[in-house]
């Protein structure tokens, strides 16, 4: 699958089918519950592990999967770290 090709749920869930995989199996394995897996796959809660996990199912990795939750995001600089920044090189706090 190619980074750029991302899936929905309903797609997740047919490839966990095609795998013999229910929700309510992968539940048991990790020792959640099947609410959690479904709030997983669903992208409503994040839960890295799980998410890991049913990646691994589908054979993919887990940003091909949840590209806008996973995927590496550069952060700018933000005014917090600019201040700080700012005072260890002055020695003053402002």
């Amino acid at each position: 699958m190619s980074p750029l090709a991302t899936m929905d749920a309903i797609e997740i869930i047919y490839r966990l089918q095609r795998l013999g995989k229910s929700q309510a199996q992968i539940a048991r394995e990790l020792g959640v519950s099947g609410g959690v897996v479904n709030n997983v796959i669903h992208d409503r809660i994040t839960v890295y592990e799980i998410a890991r996990y049913i990646a691994g199912l589908l054979g993919c990795r887990i940003e091909e999967v949840w590209p806008e939750r996973y995927s590496f995001k550069p952060r700018g600089p933000s005014s917090h770290r600019t201040k700080i920044k700012a005072e260890s090189t002055t020695g003053e706090k402002t």
